[in-house]
């Protein structure tokens, strides 16, 4: 894992605010994120969180930093400055790693990009950044879920080359909805 680059600093066009350039930082989360993450993902729509198969809470956010391993996970922040001079992490993605022999040639995907940043480009950048990461570490197949009503994540990872290997049903509870949900599972081979 060492040859690998995480980081990326990029400046891009955000589709849908006219003339304005965004600078984002990708790169490894730390534990000094934790108060960034929290404002995230606290701070979601009932829409993107109806689109989460399991529910976001402080606890949970606390035990990723708790737990931090790069050996078993690596997940990257997109870091950009709002214009108070605030940094804000505004997506978060992560490749989930495999000890087993027999499943080590792959790795779990997943992705959740802010209400304000979505729909503007950042989730198909940041999703061709983890495949290359993955490509980097000679993984050989990226696999993700995603809940099957979720067209705008299903379309862009399409557009990044995943492909449904099938569909998943009953495959958790929806917290938001109070009902059963079900999910494909994509993937795409490197």
């Amino acid at each position: 894992m060492e040859n690998v680059n995480y980081v990326l600093k990029l400046k891009f066009l955000l589709r849908g605010k006219a003339c304005a350039r965004t600078h984002v930082l990708f790169r490894p989360e730390i534990p000094s994120d934790l108060s960034m993450l929290k404002e995230m993902f606290l701070n979601l729509s009932e829409d993107t969180r109806r689109l989460l198969a399991r529910p976001i809470t402080e606890e949970r956010i606390e035990s990723w930093i708790t737990n931090l391993d790069y050996n078993k996970a690596l997940p990257i922040v997109a870091i950009t400055t709002e214009p108070q001079g605030q940094e804000r992490i505004i997506s978060v993605a992560s490749l989930d790693f495999y000890s087993s022999d027999a499943i080590k040639h792959k790795t779990e995907f997943g992705i959740t990009v802010h209400d304000d940043y979505q729909n503007r480009g950042l989730g198909t950048i940041l999703t061709n950044h983890m495949i290359d990461i993955a490509r980097q570490m000679g993984l050989k197949k990226v696999y993700l879920k995603v809940v099957t009503e979720n067209e705008r994540a299903i379309h862009v990872y399409k557009k990044c080359g995943f492909h449904i290997e099938g569909e998943l049903k009953m495959e958790y509870w929806n917290y938001v909805t109070g009902e059963y949900g079900d999910d494909y599972q994509m993937a795409i081979f490197l």
